[in-house]
């Protein structure tokens, strides 16, 4: 939470084109983008990763 630059704003963009319409791309990881995590990591059965957060397996999930 908090994180901003570019590769937010290339996840908040990958996630809106998903279909997760209610992440806005502000380039900051805001609630909205771990909402949208979260759901793409159930939607998708992604484990290994804390619910809502970005990290190497869900990365490698979306690859």
């Amino acid at each position: 939470m908090g994180d901003s630059g570019p590769e937010v704003r290339a996840l908040q963009e990958m996630l809106y084109g998903q279909g997760f319409t209610y992440v806005a791309v502000t380039g900051v990881y805001d609630g909205q983008t771990k909402r949208g995590v979260g759901q793409l990591q159930r939607d998708r059965s992604i484990k290994g990763d804390p619910q809502g957060v970005y990290g190497p397996n869900t990365q490698a999930a979306m690859e």
